[in-house]
């Protein structure tokens, strides 16, 4: 009995990942990789750090995809700009934009990643005990649909709500790290980077936030809750 349970249990979870498979998945990484580089294209000059809609479309890939699928999306991004391809903002590439004035605001993309990925692994499976009560039911039928109905439950009201907290997290480690790097690479003042850095974004970054938060909602219920699972 145990053993046709587990095995219920085990088969409702492939169909319910991305789609059963780890290559759609890593499609879906690519997708984010080649989204966040399309955040950077749009550029607007703004002094000497440029508006673009990287916050906007890596809020979006560590709101939607799988945790260590975000990282990766994020990594792959940064890896592929220091490998000299021109992904980042004002089509630039190499290394040499990572130590420049605006390099903090790239790692601290990487660095809301994996915090956010941790997170939400941690928040996820903590509020997660839909295998022990799959355990403790008579039939892998039963068990399968307790599985459903958890995921159902939690899809209402704990994602939306992961994904506040991740765009919170996002912007606050986005913002110290991009404003504390450029402290030390021209040498300003905490006044001057703050001037420089976070006040002539602060409005347009809520936006972007915002628009974060609709666009992840339709396209999760589109490829399944099931991708944070």
């Amino acid at each position: 009995m145990k053993n046709e349970q587990g095995k219920g249990v085990r088969s409702l979870r492939r169909s319910q990942g991305p789609r059963g498979s780890r290559t759609r998945g890593l499609v879906l990484t690519g997708l984010s990789i080649a989204l966040i580089a399309v955040g950077a294209f749009i550029t607007v000059p703004l002094g000497p750090v440029p508006f673009t809609l990287q916050t906007l479309m890596v809020g979006i890939v560590v709101c939607l995809l799988p945790p260590a699928y975000s990282v990766a999306a994020v990594g792959g991004y940064l890896a592929l700009g220091c490998l000299g391809l021109p992904v980042f903002s004002g089509l630039r590439g190499g290394i040499g934009v990572l130590a420049g004035p605006t390099g903090g605001f790239l790692v601290g993309f990487l660095l809301a990643a994996l915090v956010i990925a941790v997170l939400r692994s941690w928040l996820l499976f903590a509020s997660d005990n839909a295998a022990q009560a799959a355990r403790r039911a008579p039939t892998a039928r039963e068990a399968a649909a307790q599985v459903s109905r958890r995921f159902s439950r939690r899809s209402s009201w704990l994602l939306p709500l992961l994904d506040v907290i991740s765009l919170l997290v996002l912007s606050l480690l986005f913002y110290t790290l991009g404003c504390l790097w450029f402290m030390v690479s021209t040498g300003a003042t905490f006044e001057a980077a703050l001037a420089a850095c976070v006040l002539p974004f602060v409005i347009p970054d809520i936006l972007k936030s915002v628009a974060a938060f609709l666009c992840v909602q339709p396209v999760r219920a589109a490829l399944g809750v099931q991708l944070h699972a």
